[in-house]
């Protein structure tokens, strides 16, 4: 896979942005990826001028690491090309400090942060009982409570990962329709570089949602999952 990613790398420094995106998706299609593979990927595409390849490479960048603030920055780039683009008005100050902390790590280092406070609260437990020491007896409380604050981030941080399916759409444009067929009555227009939720899927076919909460039957070779 090393030998790809040089390749792919080499590409993209010498303006080559059509075989940079095959060789990084030679590595995807050997199920292998990381952050920065996305990122690369992300950047090629965006060069070649391809904005839902873009769009969808930066996106699952983050889903990896969500702290990956080069990848969120070209993301910012990349979505001012999207036609159907909807600007979400700031939420509660309360709501956006807590999603920025949750959105932070990915589940499994939420699962490490979890497992780590739990082992030096149980530590400081245990010193506390053997050196009865005045200074550490708040200790297990504060312990206490960053542990349930942690689990509940990492339980909706998993939450979030495997219920909501998130997709780009891929085609320049194509109409949602009805149902799952060809013959179905028309809905609406999306186009490329759209982020949509993933409700469900039929055979050939995939219902997607909009943020404004109208959902539609779509091809699924017109979108593609967010990895």
């Amino acid at each position: 896979m090393s030998l790809h990613y040089n390749k792919g790398l080499a590409a993209y420094r010498n303006n080559q942005y059509e075989l940079a995106i095959q060789e990084f998706e030679t590595i995807l299609d050997n199920n292998w990826d990381s952050p920065e593979l996305y990122y690369n990927l992300g950047n090629a595409y965006y060069r070649n001028g391809n904005t839902s390849g873009s769009v969808w490479a930066y996106e699952s960048c983050l889903r990896l690491s969500p702290t990956y603030t080069d990848a969120e920055y070209n993301l910012k780039l990349a979505n001012l090309k999207v036609k159907d683009r909807v600007d979400l008005p700031d939420p509660p100050i309360y709501l956006k400090w807590y999603m920025g902390i949750k959105e932070r790590y990915a589940p499994s280092i939420w699962i490490n942060i979890t497992l780590f406070i739990l082992l030096v609260l149980s530590l400081t437990i245990t010193v506390s009982r053997i050196l009865p020491v005045a200074s550490l007896s708040y200790i297990p409380g504060i312990l206490i409570t960053l542990f349930f604050c942690s689990v509940f981030f990492t339980l909706h941080a998993i939450w979030t990962e495997n219920s909501i399916n998130q997709g780009i759409i891929f085609s320049p444009v194509i109409e949602a329709r009805s149902e799952p067929n060809i013959f179905s009555a028309r809905l609406f227009e999306v186009h490329e570089g759209l982020k949509v939720s993933v409700n469900q899927t039929s055979e050939n076919w995939v219902e997607i949602e909009l943020l404004d909460g109208k959902s539609g039957w779509v091809e699924n070779h017109q979108i593609r999952l967010i990895q």
